[in-house]
């Protein structure tokens, strides 16, 4: 069968297994992103109106969901902002009516988000993933290469405003692109803005695909870490690039979780049942938290004749 709007389901690494729906032709956009992996903008446009044929889309949709495939999401995503299709909401609800079992999400710039009939449209989405990756309207220009009349300042505070009255869950991206958007000063400003909004989890990306411009490269570990370490006490945070994390707590805050096990363990080295009665956490948060901190370096780990035992760097020792 011959598709032209709906692909996958490809395996992503931020929702699963997931089915793709484009509502543009490549590349329509209010956006000319510096990093898009599907590269330079060639319609840069505020325009919305029915892009492609919004009956053709659901019945290609319904082709492929009639032998009810294994699926985590439904994505609006692919060749361009999928909101700029007017009839969005069309499709939404044909997928909330008919294929109500399967999860919708939308991936978008979040420059239109505050349009009220907008809002309306993607009311029933399940989950939505806005970008902002600058901190400044002098980022903005840079990275993200705006349409004529999109404004940095009323951008944010209209996707302030959407994500206190949206009933999905948010998840917001950052794209960090090193020497543009990770100053301290920038890290400062994002967390100004970020922690006024209503969030579910920050997504931290960065270069893991060619992009548009030569000289993008990916943000190190220990760059990331410094945006994890600022965002962290006022929203969960993953990182989705190259460099994997994802903030895992039980009964504590993101920071605090971390905190309570390094407080600890740098007074002594605790094997993993040893802190699930200190914290109070089950096994299997307690695990993916200590990987983590082996990950960023922050405790060492080894293997004493009562098990497994994980201390600061400078407090391990031989188990007496």
């Amino acid at each position: 069968m011959t598709r032209k709007y709906v692909f996958g389901p490809v395996a992503s690494r931020r929702l699963g297994v997931s089915l793709g729906v484009d509502l543009v032709p490549a590349k329509t956009c209010s956006l000319d992103c510096i990093y898009c992996e599907a590269k330079h903008t060639t319609n840069l446009t505020l325009e919305r109106r029915e892009y492609v044929p919004v009956d053709a889309v659901i019945a290609e949709l319904d082709r492929v969901l009639a032998p009810a495939p294994e699926l985590d999401f439904i994505t609006f995503s692919g060749s361009g902002e999928p909101t700029l299709n007017t009839g969005i909401g069309r499709v939404v609800d044909f997928l909330k009516t008919r294929y109500r079992l399967y999860p919708v999400c939308l991936l978008t710039n979040g420059f239109a988000l505050g349009d009220a009939e907008l809002r309306r449209e993607i009311e029933p989405v399940d989950r939505i993933i806005p970008s902002l990756d600058a901190s400044c309207p002098e980022e903005f220009a840079a990275i993200n290469r705006p349409a004529p009349g999109l404004e940095f300042e009323r951008f944010v505070a209209e996707l302030t405003d959407f994500t206190h009255h949206a009933r999905a869950q948010i998840d917001l991206e950052l794209f960090i692109v090193p020497g543009v958007n990770d100053s301290d000063e920038s890290i400062r400003r994002f967390v100004e803005i970020i922690r006024r909004m209503r969030l579910d989890r920050v997504q931290l990306n960065t270069l893991d695909r060619p992009g548009v411009v030569d000289w993008l490269r990916p943000s190190s570990p220990e760059n990331t870490r410094r945006f994890i370490a600022a965002l962290e006490p006022f929203v969960p945070v993953e990182a989705v690039g190259p460099f994997r994390y994802r903030t895992r707590s039980a009964g504590y805050t993101p920071d605090r979780a971390a905190q309570r096990v390094l407080e600890l363990v740098r007074r002594r080295p605790a094997t993993v049942e040893d802190l699930e009665l200190a914290l109070g956490m089950p096994e299997k948060d307690v695990l993916p938290l200590l990987e983590s901190l082996l990950e960023f370096g922050e405790i060492t780990a080894e293997r004493q004749a009562r098990g497994l035992f994980y201390a600061a760097p400078e407090t391990l020792r031989k188990e007496n």
